[in-house]
């Protein structure tokens, strides 16, 4: 939604041509995709398509950039899961586009994953060249949140009427994202309807919410981490990394992957220390 705005707002501004990335399948996006992404978005129909030979598709590119007399700016969204060598050629495009009179800024949004793997020494080229934006989004304010949506939702009712204060509470301290909140709120109302609850109580709000959606493996894909990443962050196989998400490693083992967790930057909290519990008790 933020991306969508600012590129809504550019383009009523007028002082800025915006293109951007539509590919789904963000890790098949390869350099060549970005070229296609510029090139359809600034070309005209009388430009015809992108050539298909190497040399002659950058020229066609240039050709069309320059003609925009105005700053670029590219938009990729999911950019967490953009291949590592896709991520590097990033400065090549800009470096490259610079260099012909072109003025080309990209923006790429995503996960803390992003952050970090432009952190990374093998991303040092792009990662230097980078300004990172770190967007909290309603950390910290997640009561005032669900508030604000029972406001919007029934402007004349109160909402301690429709969610009990220490029920109000929970949610706040439980949920951590707008989708979660209006997920779990909308579950917990019709749980209330069904079971006759008015205002919603503690006890509704327990019954409903997901009992390991803290857990390690939620946890690591709000970071943007599925197995698949974190089998290539780790060097291990995705085997390990499954046995690891579902505290099936020996502790030992367990604890030296947590580590290089956090040394890459992920904060994990007691996660290790709730898995070690699991796996003794079991």
């Amino acid at each position: 939604m933020f991306l969508g705005r600012i590129q809504d707002q550019l383009r009523q501004e007028g002082q800025i041509e915006v293109a951007e990335s539509l590919t789904f399948d963000v890790p098949r996006v390869t350099l060549d995709t970005l070229k296609l992404a510029l090139y359809y978005d600034l070309a005209t129909d009388k430009d015809g398509d992108l050539p298909s030979k190497t040399e002659k598709s950058e020229r066609a590119l240039m050709k069309v950039m320059r003609r925009c007399q105005k700053p670029i700016v590219l938009f990729v969204d999911d950019g967490h899961d953009l291949h590592g060598q896709t991520l590097r050629s990033l400065k090549q495009l800009i470096e490259k586009t610079s260099r012909r009179g072109a003025r080309l800024t990209i923006v790429s949004a995503g996960h803390p994953r992003l952050k970090n793997d432009l952190r990374r020494p093998s991303q040092e080229e792009t990662g230097a060249r980078a300004t990172v934006f770190e967007l909290e989004g309603i950390q910290g304010h997640q009561r005032r949140y669900i508030t604000w949506l029972l406001e919007q939702c029934a402007p004349n009712v109160a909402p301690s009427d429709i969610v009990a204060p220490d029920a109000l509470d929970l949610l706040a301290e439980r949920l951590i994202t707008p989708l979660q909140i209006q997920h779990y709120l909308t579950r917990m109302l019709e749980q209330a309807h069904r079971f006759g609850e008015k205002p919603v109580t503690p006890t509704v709000v327990h019954a409903t919410l997901a009992p390991d959606m803290h857990a390690l493996e939620p946890t690591l894909t709000r970071y943007g981490y599925n197995a698949k990443a974190l089998s290539e962050l780790l060097h291990i196989r995705q085997a390990e990394v499954r046995a690891f998400l579902h505290g099936q490693l020996p502790p030992g083992r367990a604890e030296a992957l947590h580590n290089q967790l956090l040394a890459a930057g992920i904060p994990l909290g007691d996660h290790l220390s709730s898995g070690s519990s699991d796996l003794a008790t079991g």
